[in-house]
Parts: C-alpha cells; sequence; structure tokens
C-alpha cells in the first residue's frame, strides 16, 4: 500500500509545482496600440468640452484685445491734449520772448537819448534834444544849473493782445475730450470742422486720426475706414501703426475676414517693431480658426 502511495504523493507535488509556476508567470506584451471605440458617449462629451474651452479661451483672448485697444485709445487721447497743451504753451513762451526783445529795443533807444543836469525851469512842453536848443529856452547862466531830461513817449505794450489764444489749438484739445467723455457725436463735429477751417494744419494728421476712431467708437465702421485711409495722406507719421491696425478691426467688424487678415499682415510687414503685432498676429490667428470650420 504504501508502495503506491508514495509514487501518488510524488506526482501530486510536481503537478501542484508546475501549476504555481504557471500562476506567477507574467503575461506576455503586446505591440497592438490600445484603441478606445470614438461612439463612446464620454468621449464625445470630453472632446466637445475641450472644444468649448478653446472656443472660451479664443473669445476671452479677442476680447482682452478689443479692451486693451479701447483703453489704450483713450490714453492716446489725453497725451494728445497734453501734446496739444505743450504746443500752445511753446507758441506763448515764443511770443513772450518776442515782446521782452521789443522790450529791450525800448529800454536802448531811452538809454540812448540826452540827459541834461539843470533847474526845474524847464517844463514838459519845452523839453529839449540837444544843449543847443538850451540857449532858446534858458538863459545861458542857467543852463549849468539844469536838469532836464527829454519826455520821451514809450509806446505801451499790451502783454495780453500780443500774447493771443490759439482758437484752433483749444478746439482740438476740446474734440480731445469730448472724445475721451465718449461724447463721439461732438467729437466728429469739432474734428471736422477744423479740418474744413483749415486742412494744411501741422495736426491735421492727428485730427484725421480722430476722426476714424471717433466712427469706429460709434460703430460706423464704413466711414471710420474712409477716415483711416486718409490718415496716410498727412505728416502724422506715429499714428500709422495705429491705423494700420485699425484698418484690420474696420474690416474685422463688416465681416471682411480676408481683408482683414490682409490688413493685419500689412501691420506686421511694414511696422514690425510696432507694440500692436502680438495683437495683429493673433486676429489672424482667430480669424483663421474661425473662417476654415
Amino acid at each position: 500500500m504504501k508502495r503506491i502511495l508514495f509514487p501518488l504523493m510524488i506526482i501530486v507535488f510536481i503537478a501542484v509545482a508546475f501549476s504555481g509556476c504557471a500562476s506567477t508567470k507574467s503575461p506576455v506584451s503586446s505591440n497592438e496600440p490600445i484603441v478606445i471605440n470614438s461612439d463612446d458617449m464620454n468621449i464625445k462629451l470630453l472632446d466637445r468640452k475641450i472644444e468649448n474651452m478653446k472656443d472660451t479661451m479664443t473669445l476671452a483672448f479677442a476680447s482682452m484685445d478689443e479692451y486693451y485697444i479701447s483703453r489704450t485709445t483713450k490714453l492716446h487721447a489725453q497725451l494728445d491734449r497734453l501734446e496739444a497743451e505743450n504746443m500752445s504753451m511753446e507758441m506763448q513762451t515764443d511770443t513772450l520772448i518776442g515782446v521782452i526783445s521789443r522790450m529791450n529795443d525800448y529800454l536802448q533807444q531811452l538809454n540812448s537819448m540826452p540827459i541834461f543836469f539843470g533847474s526845474k525851469k524847464v517844463i514838459a512842453d519845452q523839453t529839449v534834444e540837444t544843449i543847443e536848443e538850451l540857449v532858446d529856452v534858458l538863459p545861458e547862466d542857467e543852463i549849468k544849473e539844469m536838469i532836464v531830461k527829454p519826455e520821451v513817449i514809450v509806446p505801451e505794450i499790451k502783454v495780453k493782445e500780443i500774447v493771443k489764444t490759439d482758437n484752433f489749438m483749444d478746439n482740438y484739445k476740446e474734440g480731445l475730450n469730448k472724445f475721451y467723455y465718449q461724447r463721439y457725436d461732438d467729437a466728429v463735429e469739432i474734428f471736422e470742422g477744423l479740418l474744413s477751417k483749415n486742412p494744411k494744419h501741422q495736426l491735421a494728421g492727428n485730427i484725421q486720426y480722430w476722426i476714424g476712431e471717433s466712427y469706429y467708437a460709434l460703430r460706423q465702421y464704413k466711414k471710420a475706414f474712409n477716415a483711416f485711409n486718409m490718415v496716410f495722406n498727412t505728416n502724422a507719421f506715429d499714428k500709422y501703426d495705429d491705423t494700420q491696425l485699425k484698418l484690420g478691426f474696420c474690416y474685422f467688424k463688416m465681416g471682411k475676414m480676408r481683408s482683414a487678415v490682409g490688413e493685419f499682415q500689412n501691420l506686421i510687414t511694414y511696422y514690425p517693431n510696432s507694440e500692436h503685432v502680438t495683437i495683429a498676429i493673433r486676429q489672424i490667428g482667430i480669424i483663421e480658426q474661425y473662417t476654415t470650420k
């Protein structure tokens, strides 16, 4: 009996050992990619959320650009007003220098006039300019004791009339104030009136630019586009990159996306050092994203 049981025990032991090894053996790795069913509802919802998030971020950047441009435009209006104020002060300073120069001329004339020493017998209507004329006025023995200074009539210098305020500059500053306080209709009326009076003024380019900004703020984008285009015919060179950016936005607001991309690209090409290049690049990306869907 023992002889039979012993071989059976050995067989069972071997079988158990092999079964344990098989259970601890690591599975064979597969090189095939794991495929997730695209029809799965959860995957679809996740894709939709990601797409919505991208759209939200894109629109958020676009809104930030609009807000940034709006704020900086108002600040530029105040800056232009300060520059106009500075120009007015410079003109007044030049005028005052001219007044001082004229006063110095009068003083030089006074210093060159003769002064005589003597008595009070020569009254105002008997003033003389030369020694010879004294003989006809006083006896010779009294000439040595006289003090005579000819009466001199110096023209009155009226500084208030000479230092005149420049109505053009005052109206220009008023127009910028109207724009700053969002009274755009009034600003347009003032600016267009100034250009009609003096289209060759040194600030004509700036005025033309602010006409465009006023129409843009009024959402009259066609008029704004035409006004901005005319800035390039003036010498307002520091406004060229701002104008170019607004041309792109005018087309964008009018729904002419291809033209808007072209204007933004012109900004990048012709004004690569402009502070608006980043905005132009971002706007091109936004347009490309939404017009290719």
